[in-house]
C-alpha cells in the first residue's frame, strides 16, 4: 500500500507538472517504442537473453535559455529484466516500473528540429516482478512472484538514461540506453561460512517514437 501510494504520488506531481507546461505553452508530448533488456551482475543467470517489452508515456519540455536547451521530465511505464536459457532453466525474468526521467536534451535548432541528444538520471519504481519458466529436468513449468521466494526486488532504482534522437518538429523518433545504477534485484544465500548478498542490474536499449504538441 505504501509503495503505490508512493508511486500515485509520483505519478500526480508528473502530470500536474506537465498541465502547468501547457498552460505556459510549453511543449508537452508522448513516447512509445520497444524495450530490448538484459541484467548484468552475479545473479543474472547464464545463458541470459534480450526481454522484449514496451516503454512510453508522457514527457514535458521547459525551455532554458535560447530554446536549443531544455529539461525534460517524463513519465512513463518500462519493461526490463532478462530471458534465459541454460541447462537447468528456460524462461523470462520480467521485472515492470513506472520510470521517471529528468533528462537534459540539447537540440541542433532552438525549434527542437533536428538532431538532438539527451541523458540524466532517472527514478525507477517496481511495480512488478516474475520469473516463469520450464525446469528443463522434469519438464516442469513454474510462474512465481519475486516474493515468493528469496530474491528481493529493489522497490526504488536510480538509473542513467543517455540517448539521441532526430525531429520534424512534432514527429521524432530516438534511441535510448537506460541503466541501472544499482542492483534492481538482490538475493541472501548461505555460502557454509555465513551470509551473502548478490545482484543485478538493468541494462536496457529502447527505440520511441515521438509525437509533441
Amino acid at each position: 500500500m505504501r509503495k503505490l501510494f508512493r508511486i500515485s504520488t509520483v505519478a500526480a506531481l508528473a502530470l500536474g507538472a506537465a498541465a502547468v507546461t501547457a498552460q505556459a505553452q510549453k511543449t508537452v508530448g508522448l513516447v512509445a517504442g520497444v524495450s530490448m533488456s538484459t541484467m548484468s551482475g552475479d545473479f543474472s543467470s547464464d545463458g541470459n537473453s534480450t526481454r522484449t517489452g514496451f516503454t512510453g508515456g508522457l514527457v514535458v519540455g521547459l525551455p532554458v535559455g535560447s530554446g536549443n536547451i531544455q529539461i525534460e521530465p517524463g513519465l512513463l511505464y518500462s519493461m526490463k529484466g532478462e530471458k534465459y536459457d541454460n541447462s537447468d532453466y528456460t524462461g523470462t525474468f520480467a521485472m515492470d516500473y513506472i520510470e521517471v526521467p529528468i533528462l537534459f536534451k540539447w537540440s541542433s535548432k532552438p525549434a527542437g528540429a533536428g538532431v538532438y541528444l539527451m541523458g540524466g538520471p532517472a527514478v525507477n519504481f517496481n511495480i512488478s516482478c516474475n520469473d516463469s519458466g520450464t525446469d528443463n529436468s522434469d519438464d516442469s513449468s513454474y510462474d512465481e512472484d519475486c516474493s515468493d521466494y528469496d530474491e528481493v526486488n529493489v522497490p526504488t532504482v536510480i538509473s542513467g538514461v543517455v540517448g539521441i534522437g532526430y525531429s520534424t518538429g512534432r514527429f521524432g523518433i530516438e534511441g535510448r540506453y537506460d541503466f541501472d545504477l544499482g542492483d534492481a534485484i538482490s538475493v541472501d544465500f548461505d555460502t557454509g561460512s555465513g551470509t551473502s548478498t548478490i545482484g543485478a542490474k538493468n541494462n536496457v536499449i529502447q527505440i520511441l517514437a515521438r509525437l509533441t504538441k
